[in-house]
């Protein structure tokens, strides 16, 4: 059997997260949902159906990953993935795409959280002070912005061909991870059960959240992640509102992500020397001043500062898993960061409905509610922050 090699890991957890991190065809998305009779409120039904599984689902699967194999846990879920988008490409009802986005969920909630545990476990096998995982942890949020660039490049101009065709081919890179995820040698330490599988979940919980570092580093990571999901479904309408044809609407989704890798660079040099609250802030400011300006005039130019969202969406995820893993037990990473997952999929489930209702009226009033919704939420946390 081949030596366990922590630097190969690393290596190919990395490559499993990129080959995962975009969906090619996410750019035609709104598009493909409205040419199947869908409006605004019904992409974000089916994507509260999406969240609704991966939130109920996160913790136990969670769980599952620590206690039996987090490298198996990812084959699975990668592999659902695809399988949930070469369904997709065949959808043509409301009803279909729900199903869809339910075995995407399952897929997602035994993936999501596994990487990051597994790359933390081999960097601190190497480096015991974490500095090497947090450098990695950076390297992997940046690679995987390159690789959602990539694939956005090509969603575009395919899905002007064809969206259904852009769809089936998105599955391609999660197959990939599968593979990649095959070839991991997992020997990272197992969560020991203690009674039964619901009451250890209990447990876990309940010893994890009565740590107050904790529990607003959670709440923060759920705030700055979600500022930015709720209104991705209505980029493409933004665009093509102030006049950008659809072959190359992909370009912009292209510019975010070249955002959002800049913001994953910015993190990595400055991340370091600012204090839990400044990392929280930052992309609440950014997506409050770009949301307000393109409310305030919606234009080819303001249009532009959508790219803030890219920038505060790339700062995020590079400092705020950080933060809540360095207050966790090595056993209990995957179960709480599908715990911080949990809780951010609640906010977003309210969220990515009243965002896209408001945009059924009027494109840009989905930017008011998102400045409505998550600034009096991050007040109080970026305080309790600062006391620390």
């Amino acid at each position: 059997m081949r030596k366990n090699n922590p630097v190969r890991n690393m290596c190919l957890v990395i490559l499993e997260s990129a080959a995962t991190a975009g969906i090619l065809a996410v750019p035609i998305m709104t598009p493909f949902y409205l040419s199947i009779g869908l409006n605004q409120e019904q992409i974000a039904m089916s994507q509260m159906a999406f969240t609704v599984v991966a939130m109920v689902l996160n913790l136990p699967l969670g769980w599952v990953a620590d206690h039996f194999s987090r490298k198996w846990a990812n084959v699975v879920g990668d592999a659902m993935v695809a399988l949930a988008l070469l369904l997709y490409s065949t959808a043509n009802s409301f009803w279909f795409t729900v199903m869809c986005e339910i075995i995407c969920g399952v897929g997602c909630a035994l993936s999501q959280g596994v990487d990051s545990t597994l790359l933390k476990h081999f960097a601190e096998k190497t480096d015991k002070t974490g500095r090497l995982f947090k450098d990695q942890y950076g390297k992997m949020t940046s690679i995987n912005q390159i690789a959602s660039l990539v694939v956005m490049l090509l969603g575009g101009p395919i899905g002007a061909i064809d969206f259904r065709l852009a769809i089936a081919i998105s599955a391609i890179p999660h197959a990939c991870g599968a593979i990649l995820s095959m070839l991991i040698q997992d020997d990272s330490e197992r969560l020991a059960a203690e009674s039964n599988p619901l009451r250890d979940i209990v447990n876990l919980v309940k010893r994890n959240v009565s740590n107050r570092k904790l529990r607003w580093r959670l709440a923060a990571f759920a705030v700055a992640r979600e500022v930015t999901h709720g209104i991705i479904w209505v980029f493409t309408p933004l665009m093509l509102a102030v006049g950008v044809p659809l072959a190359i609407v992909s370009m912009g989704w292209v510019i975010n992500y070249i955002a959002a890798y800049c913001g994953t660079r910015l993190a990595r040099r400055f991340a370091t020397k600012l204090p839990p609250w400044a990392l929280f802030i930052t992309p609440i400011t950014l997506v409050s001043f770009a949301s307000l300006t393109m409310f305030w005039h919606l234009s080819i130019v303001t249009v532009c500062l959508y790219a803030c969202f890219g920038l505060a969406q790339g700062w995020s995820a590079t400092t705020m898993m950080p933060l809540i893993k360095e207050q966790v037990k090595a056993a209990e990473q995957s179960s709480i960061e599908s715990l911080a997952r949990v809780i951010a999929q609640a906010l977003y489930i309210g969220a990515v409905w009243a965002i896209n209702r408001a945009a059924d009226y009027d494109v840009r009033f989905a930017l008011l509610a998102t400045v409505v919704i998550f600034v009096p939420l991050a007040i109080p946390i970026a305080l309790k922050l600062r006391k620390e």
